[in-house]
């Protein structure tokens, strides 16, 4: 279990195999609870407007649909550390998607909920080394329903998530001019739009496979 006392650079660093997205993007930002049902599980209100938090490339690796790539954990003394599956979008040079992709934005959960209560900022609960899993990238103009297209995640053949972007609360278009009012969304920016209900907690040695249609499909271990 985490305690405010355990030091936040204590990570499980071995093993990472995706390319690092450093100098790949200015940043990344992340959409929190924007799956009504998501929201509900965690317990928490429903937001009226959209939940913004950035990662810096830094926590990023880029994975390949040709391997099963593996993704280091963060010690288990830091508490739970809970998978999330969403759309990723690539941002083109017209302030529009150029590409997307399936990524996992990982997450401390015990770190997370004991900063929530205590009103604190909860960067530490998402910003560690492997904390951003992102795919292979598809371009938009090859796949232009990826909207309707239902995505799944599974657990050691397990299914644990599924969604489409579809039901999202906000949209693609309604969140990049939002983020665009609040501050700068450069090209090569990632934008993670959110998970739909289901997430859970990861495990040393499971193996993880993302699918979206017949468009994409890859693999990581943990």
């Amino acid at each position: 279990m985490w305690s405010p006392a355990l030091r936040a650079s204590r990570i499980v660093r071995a093993a990472t195999s995706g390319n690092s997205l450093t100098g790949s993007c200015d940043k990344i930002v992340c959409v929190g609870k924007n799956y009504l049902q998501h929201a509900k599980e965690l317990g928490d209100a429903i937001p009226k407007a959209p939940v913004l938090f950035n990662k810096p490339p830094s926590v990023g690796i880029q994975v390949s649909s040709e391997h099963i790539t593996k993704v280091a954990l963060p010690s288990p003394d830091r508490g739970e550390c809970h998978y999330e599956t969403e759309i990723v979008l690539r941002m083109g040079e017209n302030g529009q998607p150029a590409a997307v992709s399936l990524g996992l934005d990982l997450t401390l959960r015990d770190l997370q909920r004991h900063l929530k209560d205590n009103c604190l900022p909860w960067e530490i609960a998402k910003c560690f080394p492997s904390s951003i899993v992102v795919g292979p990238w598809v371009n938009v103009s090859d796949f232009p329903e990826y909207l309707d297209t239902e995505f799944s995640f599974s657990l050691d053949s397990q299914l644990r998530q599924q969604g489409r972007g579809r039901d999202m609360q906000w949209q693609p278009d309604f969140l990049i001019q939002y983020i665009s009012d609040c501050f700068p969304l450069l090209p090569g920016d990632l934008l993670f739009t959110g998970t739909p209900h289901g997430v859970g907690p990861l495990q040393q040695g499971q193996i993880a496979e993302m699918k979206w249609g017949d468009k994409l499909a890859y693999s990581v271990e943990f």
